[in-house]
């Protein structure tokens, strides 16, 4: 029998390579396997967004773009990808940097979002359905990160009514490549005045994609089917988690935008009750948490501790008036304790996350989020050891009800929020940035 050909093992293949049992070449943005096959790239996801911690250290800027060339590097590879950025964005032309696209696609794509995906990324009103349909396409003339984040999420929206469009999946897999690319690149330079509105919009468009780019995984959703594991959505979480790192460091320039301050003010301010005395819907996800962190060093088992409460608090807020706008901003909200959980797979971080997309059950009536509730849900049951099954009852009775949701499936829906007024957390969006932005050190 001739002997097996030797190879050099990949300890650093992304998610996607490592699912299907087969060697990462490692490359980013993208690794040659998930290009080839047009699926999607967890690289992309991990260079999509900057830790809180390292971009309070870039030095902020009010000095127009000059031209420079960025290395993309992560730390711990030898792969790097060089991006010049010129001293004007706009003199890039969209289809020579895309030769597989054409122009009418491009026409295409930018239409469809106008016309209708901007309608399906507002909550309400008309003033910000301008914001999304004329606002945001008019920055994009001088961000081509930018249009390439409108082109990718249309993209995707087409795919959901033509899934089998071989072209549209090349197309939202290319033009959010590069956006990222491009993103990364302008985050890793110090943050320039008038950039900052158009950086805070693709990061939406980037964390929109990852929610909408769930329809499409193929992960295995029972523990009694095939050989794949279930992934949990972390990219959703890292890219959400990016968008309030933008906001808080650039605040001071957002604050006052009227570009994007209404996309903003769409996210209600969090009035969040964390009483022990008062106890609520989902207080019993927290049972078991001092005997769990009794061996964990201090300063590890007061964040973890936080990270429990604080999702389980943002979980009960969210729980009494279910509403889309009040759903979505879980993802941005939770600790980056609470997400490095997620990606550990520890048990009670994910029935809390499977109570999260429980409750997206009574949102699902939007093309991006149409049936991710028991998809998700039913996934995140097949990695929890069994004596955390009786946690899921609520999540899996929501998530699979065929009916419409009432008392009995959901709880008691209240109408009434606990406000923390001591806490300085009450007022509009716009009250509590200004709060979070004064506790945080940003330089």
């Amino acid at each position: 029998m001739p002997s097996r050909r030797s190879h050099k093992k990949s300890r650093r293949g992304c998610l996607t390579c490592k699912r299907r049992k087969i060697k990462c070449d490692e490359l980013r943005p993208e690794c040659s396997n998930c290009l080839r096959h047009s699926t999607s790239c967890d690289f992309a996801w991990q260079i999509a967004t900057t830790p809180s911690s390292q971009l309070a250290r870039v030095p902020i800027s009010r000095n127009s773009r000059q031209t420079r060339s960025i290395s993309l590097s992560n730390e711990g590879s030898p792969e790097s990808t060089s991006v010049s950025i010129p001293e004007s964005p706009a003199a890039l032309s969209i289809c020579s940097r895309h030769p597989e696209t054409s122009h009418l696609l491009e026409l295409r794509l930018i239409h469809v979002f106008t016309s209708s995906v901007a309608n399906t990324m507002t909550v309400s009103g008309s003033g910000r359905k301008d914001t999304w349909g004329a606002v945001v396409p008019s920055l994009a003339f001088n961000a081509p990160y930018l249009m390439d984040a409108i082109f990718a999420v249309s993209a995707l929206y087409l795919r959901s009514h033509h899934p089998e469009d071989q072209t549209l999946t090349r197309a939202s897999h290319t033009y959010m490549r590069t956006a990222i690319a491009q993103f990364k690149s302008l985050l890793n330079a110090p943050l320039n005045a008038s950039d900052v509105e158009a950086l805070f919009v693709t990061s939406s468009l980037i964390a929109f994609y990852a929610t909408a780019a769930r329809l499409f995984s193929n992960d295995v959703v029972s523990r009694f089917d095939g050989d794949q594991e279930y992934t949990p959505p972390l990219e959703w979480f890292l890219s959400y988690q990016g968008v309030k790192t933008i906001v808080l460091n650039s605040w001071q320039w957002l604050r006052d935008s009227p570009n994007v301050l209404p996309i903003i003010n769409t996210q209600p301010a969090l009035a969040l009750e964390l009483s022990p005395n008062r106890p609520q819907f989902f207080d019993p996800l927290l049972n078991g948490v001092d005997e769990q962190l009794q061996f964990m060093n201090e300063t590890l088992a007061t964040k973890t501790r936080t990270a429990y409460e604080h999702s389980v608090a943002f979980l009960n807020w969210a729980h009494q008036r279910p509403e889309r706008n009040r759903l979505m901003g879980f993802a941005a909200t939770v600790s980056t304790r609470f997400v490095d959980m997620l990606a550990e797979k520890d048990p009670r971080t994910l029935v809390i996350v499977a109570c999260f997309f429980a409750m997206t059950r009574v949102v699902d009536n939007i093309w991006w989020l149409q049936g991710i509730a028991k998809k998700e849900v039913m996934g995140l049951f097949s990695l929890l050891p069994e004596e955390w099954w009786p946690q899921m009852v609520w999540a899996i009775k929501v998530s699979t009800a065929d009916e419409p949701l009432n008392e009995e499936v959901w709880g008691p829906f209240t109408r009434s929020d606990c406000v923390q007024e001591e806490n300085g957390l009450d007022g509009d969006i716009r009250s509590h940035i200004d709060y979070l932005v004064s506790i945080i050190d940003i330089p």
